[in-house]
C-alpha cells in the first residue's frame, strides 16, 4: 500500500511538471508569435510604405513605418535611410523637439555619412525656428524673442560650412548665418529704440554702440551710427556727435537732415519691413534622396561663393549684451561717450526691463 500510494504521488508530481513545462514553452511559442505578427512585414516593405506616405504628405502614416524599420530592422539596409526620412517626415509634421534628437542621433551614429550634412542643416533651420516646443510663428520678426536658439542656429550652420563647404547646403545655410547675424544686430536695436523713446540717452547709445562694435557688417549699422549721434547730440556732447554725423554724412547722409540733425523719426521702419531674414525658407527644405547633389537653395542677390566668403568673416561676439548690465533710464549728463563698448560705471539696470 505504501509502495503504491508513493508511486502515485511521484507520477502526479511529474505530470505536474511536465503540463507546467508545456505552459511555459506554449507561452513562449505565443510571445514568439505576437513578436512576429507586430513585425509582420519586411524592411523593405516598410520602407516602400513609408515612401508612399511621404509622397502624399501622410507624415504621421510615414513616421510611424520609419520608427518600425528602426525597431525591427535597426541594422537593416534601410536603417540609415529611415532615420533620414524619419528626420524630414517629423519636420513636416511640425514635430520639432524630434527633429533635433533625431538629427543628433544620425550625427552620432553615422559620423562618416555623406549626408551629415543634411542632418546639420535641418538642426540647424530647426533651432532657427526658436524653442521646439513653441509655436512656430516663422512671419512674425524673430529679433525681438529669445536668441538662445539663433546661436545654437549659427553655430550649427558654421559646423556645416568648416566640415563640409562644397555641400549642396553650403549656400543655403551660409545665407542664413548672415540673416542671424543681422537678427542679433536687430535684438539690440530694439532695446535702443526702447530707450530712445524713454529719453534714456545713455542707455540707448551704449546698446547702439554694441552694435557698431560687434556687428559692423550687419544691416543695423546705419541706424546704430544715427542713435549715437542723436544721443550724444541729446546729452550735449557736440564733437563726439558730430563725429558720427560725420560718418553718416559719407556713408549714410539719408539719416541726416538738411539743418544736419539726425533723422530718427523712421529709423528701422525699412529694416523691420524687410525683416523676413529669419522667417523664411530660404530654401525648400526637402528629402535627403532628393536632388541633394543640386541642392541649391533660393539666395537674394549674391553669387554661392559670395554668399559663402560673406558668411565665414563674420561671428558672434562669445558675450553678448544681455550678460551685460544695461543703464537705466535717466537723462543723466555723463563724460564724452567713445566709439568703443560701454564702460563698467554704467549705471544699474537690467535688459530684463526692456520688453521683448
Amino acid at each position: 500500500m505504501k509502495a503504491n500510494a508513493l508511486k502515485i504521488a511521484v507520477m502526479a508530481v511529474l505530470s505536474g511538471s511536465l503540463m507546467t513545462g508545456c505552459a511555459t514553452v506554449g507561452g513562449l511559442f505565443d510571445r514568439k508569435a505576437e513578436t512576429i505578427e507586430t513585425a509582420e512585414k519586411s524592411d523593405a516593405a516598410y520602407y516602400q510604405e513609408a515612401v508612399e506616405a511621404l509622397n502624399k504628405n501622410q507624415n504621421r502614416t510615414a513616421i510611424e513605418s520609419l520608427n518600425n524599420i528602426r525597431t525591427f530592422y535597426p541594422t537593416g539596409q534601410y536603417a540609415q535611410q529611415a532615420l533620414l526620412d524619419l528626420i524630414y517626415a517629423q519636420y513636416q509634421a511640425n514635430d520639432f523637439e524630434a527633429v533635433l534628437k533625431s538629427t543628433e542621433e544620425f550625427i552620432r551614429s553615422y559620423p562618416n555619412s555623406r549626408s551629415v550634412d543634411y542632418a546639420l542643416y535641418v538642426q540647424g533651420v530647426t533651432n532657427m525656428g526658436g524653442a521646439p516646443k513653441a509655436s512656430r510663428l516663422f512671419r512674425l520678426d524673430q529679433s525681438s524673442r529669445d536668441v538662445t536658439y539663433l546661436r545654437l542656429a549659427f553655430q550649427g550652420f558654421q559646423t556645416l560650412l568648416n566640415n563640409y563647404p562644397n555641400s549642396a547646403y553650403a549656400a543655403d545655410a551660409a545665407q542664413r548665418m548672415v540673416a542671424i547675424y543681422n537678427d542679433f544686430a536687430e535684438n539690440e536695436m530694439v532695446a535702443a529704440r526702447w530707450y530712445i523713446k524713454r529719453d534714456a540717452m545713455v542707455a540707448a547709445a551704449n546698446r547702439a554702440k554694441w552694435v557698431f562694435q560687434y556687428y559692423p557688417q550687419s544691416t543695423a549699422v546705419p541706424e546704430a551710427i544715427a542713435i549715437l549721434a542723436h544721443a550724444n547730440s541729446e546729452l550735449g556732447l557736440t564733437d563726439t556727435a558730430n563725429q558720427y554725423k560725420t560718418l553718416l554724412q559719407i556713408n549714410y547722409p539719408q539719416y541726416l537732415n538738411r539743418d544736419g540733425s539726425v533723422r530718427l523719426n523712421d529709423t528701422g521702419a525699412k529694416t523691420r519691413t524687410q525683416k523676413v531674414l529669419s522667417a523664411i525658407s530660404f530654401g525648400r527644405l526637402g528629402r535627403a534622396s532628393d536632388n541633394q547633389d543640386s541642392y541649391q537653395g533660393q539666395y537674394n542677390g549674391a553669387t554661392r561663393e559670395q554668399i559663402i566668403r560673406q558668411a565665414g568673416g563674420i561671428v558672434l561676439p562669445a558675450v553678448d549684451s544681455q550678460a551685460l548690465e544695461a543703464p537705466a533710464a535717466s537723462t543723466t549728463r555723463r563724460p564724452a561717450i567713445s566709439l568703443g563698448l560701454p564702460d563698467s560705471e554704467a549705471e544699474a539696470g537690467h535688459l530684463n526691463d526692456v520688453p521683448r
